[in-house]
């Protein structure tokens, strides 16, 4: 079998950034290279000026490789391997300091099996015993009105040697009122925890970088919302279930109907295009015990999905053979006798999408918290047409922040301000410092105590509230 040879090399998106490590110790490999296999590997730094180099054992230097311009059999020739790119010593690892670090490794094989490489590791010290860092996450609304019981909270983590991941907890009462963090684990006792909202901080903790591993994969919570629905900051999208009407489509309108949430927008979208094919049970052979390859008698615009191998009718398992829709070649090994066919998809199209025209707003006859918007689409000059159609609408959830905003002037009494904003928790500042205040998340009030005749002023980040569809219409046309 002809050797075969591949090339990876890092981008911006993936290259080692140890520019905030103040000592770098060496590098470690995490790669497979099965009988037959091998990888090499070369290093530079990701200045304007910088070269690929490997490391010299007998200068004890990083020197240049011959060919600057990196091809898999250069780096095969001239690279270092797993053993010698960990072996380079620390004293050697000084020219890396606060800079990052690019690695392009080569693979190579002489028979079927395939070499892996999973990870390329800088190695570093922080320069402190610990080195610890908080995530606040945005607060989880469980009920926007009543305090509901939290049945369970399940978080997934990952620590290695001596990294720690430490997961608190902040709940908001029936009131509307927020505690202080502490262990999530504290609101898991024999006494079922009530809660309007919950807001989650993260403590990562780790000694050695490069070695120490501290990560949060996910947190659930599981609450009893008696049906209400539960949403989070941030951005939403409702896309209809896709359509082929027969016959080109060039022109659109939608109306999207949802309350009437202050500092929220809309936005729609529409993607038109062409059918794709489906061909079913196509012959590619009989199969003799061997491992074939061929490809697919059409090979324009393959679809990675609606991809099935058959043997005498009975689908193969997904891992048991190859398929490239960027070529259309398969490769399989079938038992002798039995008859090869497949199932697949040709002209798919990727849905591209194109903004659709406001058009207008009314509200609603029957219920005054309800709001249509209105959308066009009309397709001009190179837009987008086909028989095949779908809508996309996008809920955007506004922010922003209010600096030294002047309520009033105090009284000695208890005063209430209506917000121009749905406040963030934690993100409020009073003045003067010594007013007493609380803020009613679910009124947007604002009460404030302060001494008679000083100047009440209000500094907060906000947020706009959730919005929810309730329902929409498109209609397509010719």
């Amino acid at each position: 079998m002809a050797t075969k040879q591949s090339l990876l090399i890092t981008t911006t998106a993936n290259r080692a950034d140890v520019s905030d490590f103040p000592t770098l110790t060496g590098f470690a490999v995490d790669e497979t290279t099965p009988d037959g296999t091998s990888t090499r590997y070369v290093i530079k730094t990701n200045d304007d000026s910088a070269t690929w180099q490997k490391y010299d054992t007998s200068s004890k230097a990083w020197t240049d490789v011959a060919t600057q311009e990196l091809t898999p059999a250069s780096v095969m020739t001239e690279g270092m391997s797993k053993t010698e790119l960990e072996a380079v010593p620390s004293s050697a690892m000084t020219g890396f300091v606060g800079k990052q670090v690019d690695v392009a490794a080569a693979m190579q094989t002489e028979n079927d099996s395939q070499p892996t490489i999973n990870s390329v590791t800088v190695k570093g010290e922080s320069g402190t015993t610990l080195k610890t860092e908080t995530v606040d996450y945005p607060s989880i609304t469980l009920n926007d009105y009543n305090a509901v019981d939290i049945l369970d909270i399940t978080v997934t983590k990952k620590e290695v040697g001596d990294g720690k991941v430490q997961v608190l907890a902040s709940i908001q009462d029936a009131d509307g009122n927020w505690g202080e963090y502490q262990d999530y684990k504290n609101y898991l006792g024999e006494v079922t925890t009530r809660a309007r909202a919950i807001s989650f901080r993260a403590v990562f903790t780790v000694v050695t970088i490069g070695t120490d591993v501290a990560t949060l994969n996910s947190i659930e919570v599981r609450s009893r919302t008696d049906n209400v629905a539960v949403f989070t900051e941030g951005t939403s999208v409702c896309i209809t279930k896709t359509y082929d009407f027969g016959n080109v489509m060039t022109r659109a309108h939608l109306v999207v109907k949802h309350h009437t949430v202050p500092d929220t927008k809309l936005t729609a979208q529409i993607a038109l295009r062409n059918p794709p094919t489906t061909v079913k049970s196509e012959l590619l052979g009989t199969g003799d015990g061997k491992q074939k390859t061929v490809k697919l008698a059409h090979i324009t615009k393959l679809a990675s999905h609606g991809f099935h191998l058959y043997f005498d009718g009975e689908e193969q398992a997904r891992d048991t053979y190859s398929y490239s829709p960027t070529d259309g070649q398969v490769t399989y090994t079938a038992t002798t006798g039995a008859t090869v066919t497949v199932d697949y998809i040709y002209d798919w199209e990727p849905e591209k999408w194109v903004d659709m025209t406001y058009d207008n707003s009314y509200p609603d006859r029957k219920d005054d918290t309800l709001i249509s918007e209105q959308f066009d689409y009309e397709a001009k000059g190179d837009s987008p047409t086909g028989s095949v159609g779908t809508v996309r609408v996008t809920m955007i959830q506004l922010e922003g922040k209010e600096t030294d905003v002047t309520l009033g002037t105090g009284t000695g009494k208890a005063v209430s301000y209506k917000l121009a904003h749905h406040a963030r928790v934690g993100k409020i500042q009073v003045s003067p410092a010594d007013a007493k205040w609380r803020y009613k998340e679910n009124t947007d009030y604002l009460t404030v105590t302060a001494a008679e005749g000083a100047e009440v002023k209000v500094t907060y980040e906000w947020v706009a509230r959730p919005l929810a569809l309730d329902s929409l219409i498109a209609v397509f046309d010719e």
